[in-house]
């Protein structure tokens, strides 16, 4: 293979360590093109969708797009609004409030909504388990078409006229990850398909599709699905657009997420998405939305500003109850139990899940952080491999109002009587599940190299294998027997460690977050574990190592 594609040994390896053994299927990798993308009439409740949407369009009926408060949400109603106002139809979208409407949609939300005219809905993020809330859309005499990729309920599904989700066993479509935006994407090129057939763009533009990239990039990286298939030529091609995006907020969102550095899946996924989530997290969803579909440049300014500010208070909310929650999860359930559930009245819901996977992060453990107000607990879960979130909920169902998610993300709505029920059930779901080899963090590494291979070659061939993310991490590598030259704690609390390494003559600049306290001596000789990068700083760039661990070598130094 590596003769073939005309690449280096370690470039051929960290193919083969993605389980990329084929020439085709790596030069489809290394190349992610839009051509690779498959019909999308091929899923499961396309066609129904195409025609049920245009049928109310054509009629001039209320159709309302119902999305999720999540970035992937106001990423997909943003997309398929834009392609829909583009096409010259007027439709209407709705965000939910977090804590007024809760998870997944609301029976209430949807009597106003019919109410106030609405004879379609489309939800986007939402809706595969809304059996009862469908039902009732329906009986209100309003049509319902749902595009969500979350897993499939157990018992039936909602009575809708359609339902776009690979997931459904009977889809043919072969692709399964996609995440909403993904999804609406699709459905955007399904409809404008059927458009041209028509004969609708005769007389008016017709939609350039692939300006609506760079806002499907930001869902799917934001919603951590995995960046391979159609995922990776999606990202690919949206990230390119983004510093040129024809969308005055994603340029604004891009200019103070990272200004003057490039754009990557990393700014995304540490910079551009928080921001969006900041809005959903604190105040209302429809910020996040709003910047994404304007079209007037000093409005979407305003925004940027303003989700900016929401970001740094979510952050100060987020750190007190982090505090708080470690402090309960240790003195309430110890070092070692199997699961976590932790709550406490006046924990902001819309930071639990961020802490939950701080919790993770500190334990290895599967974790529930929930928020109680006026008796209701609201919360997220966050897990690790070996344990289905959506699974292991279902085993603790009788405890809990709601639920619903991915197998490593869940949310719950729970009553504050049935927490403490709640608690003993999710943590014997995790005793039952999770088999014992689960409870060991393993950090996994592509390749040992030394220090001489670290470059600008190097970063340019790994480039080749990017966008990273989810199911395609950053190339991971190690040295054995290098020397620390300088150690030395920094931050404002002295949490992170910034070294100079030396090995077979050479020597790096290296970055360990969250290590201070484990500063090593002058001298030392420690196996490091890294990621090699470009350290963009006050207009420089130079080479650094992210340090992501490190031990005394065999052999240490005197």
């Amino acid at each position: 293979m590596r003769d073939a594609l005309g690449v280096t040994d370690l470039v051929a390896q960290l193919l083969v360590n993605r389980k990329i053994t084929d020439a085709d299927a790596a030069r489809q990798w290394l190349e992610p093109r839009l051509t690779q993308l498959i019909d999308p009439s091929l899923m499961k409740g396309m066609d129904a969708a195409v025609s049920t949407i245009l049928a109310a369009l054509d009629a001039e009926e209320r159709v309302t797009i119902y999305g999720d408060y999540d970035v992937d949400g106001m990423t997909a109603s943003s997309t398929l609004a834009r392609f829909l106002r583009t096409c010259g139809y007027d439709v209407h979208v709705f965000l939910p409030d977090r804590f007024r409407d809760g998870y997944g949609i609301n029976a209430d939300r949807i009597a106003d909504l019919v109410e106030e005219g609405t004879k379609l809905f489309i939800s986007v993020d939402c809706g595969v388990s809304s059996v009862s809330q469908i039902t009732l859309a329906k009986e209100l005499g309003a049509r319902f078409v749902v595009v969500d990729h979350h897993q499939l309920p157990e018992g039936d599904l909602p009575p809708a006229d359609a339902i776009i989700n690979p997931h459904q066993p009977d889809c043919p479509y072969p692709f399964k990850d996609l995440c909403a935006a993904g999804l609406a994407f699709h459905l955007a090129v399904a409809l404008r398909v059927e458009l041209r057939r028509r004969g609708w763009f005769a007389d008016r533009d017709e939609p350039d599709i692939r300006e609506l990239l760079d806002i499907v990039a930001i869902g799917t990286i934001a919603d951590v699905v995995p960046l391979r298939g159609i995922n990776r030529v999606l990202t690919a091609s949206g990230l390119a657009r983004i510093e040129r995006s024809s969308h005055p907020g994603v340029r604004a969102l891009a200019a103070i997420g990272a200004p003057g550095r490039r754009v990557n899946a990393s700014t995304v996924a540490f910079q551009i998405g928080p921001r969006l989530n900041a809005a959903g997290r604190l105040s209302h969803p429809y910020k996040g939305y709003e910047i994404l579909a304007t079209d007037d440049g000093n409005l979407a300014e305003h925004i940027a500003q303003d989700i900016d500010a929401e970001n740094k208070r979510r952050r100060q909310v987020q750190d007190e109850i982090e505090a708080a929650a470690l402090e309960q999860a240790l003195s309430e359930q110890g070092e070692d139990a199997n699961a976590y559930v932790l709550w406490a009245e006046g924990w902001h819901a819309g930071v639990a899940g961020i802490v939950a996977a701080r919790m993770v992060q500190r334990f290895h453990r599967p974790c529930a952080v929930v928020g109680v107000r006026d008796g209701i607990g609201k919360g997220s879960i966050r897990s690790i491999t070996g344990f289905n979130a959506v699974a292991g909920l279902r085993l603790c169902a009788d405890t809990l109002d709601q639920f619903g998610g991915h197998p490593h993300a869940a949310g719950v709505t729970v009553s504050l009587e049935n927490l403490p029920a709640f608690r003993k059930a999710f943590v014997t779901a995790a005793t039952e599940m999770i088999e014992p080899r689960y409870y060991t963090p393993v950090l996994k590494l592509d390749a040992e190299v030394p220090f001489s291979f670290i470059g600008s070659r190097l970063l340019d061939d790994l480039s080749m294998l990017g966008p990273y993310g989810a199911g395609n991490p950053e190339p991971r590598f190690c040295t054995r027997g290098v020397k620390v030259v300088n150690a030395k704690a920094i931050g404002a609390d002295g949490s992170h460690l910034r070294m100079r390494l030396m090995s077979g003559g050479r020597s790096l600049n290296a970055i360990a977050f969250g290590r201070g306290k484990d500063c090593p001596e002058a001298g030392q000789l420690i196996d490091v574990a890294y990621r090699p990068d470009w350290n963009e700083w006050n207009g420089s760039v130079s080479l650094q190592l992210q340090v992501l661990d490190f031990k005394p070598a065999e052999k240490n130094a005197a």
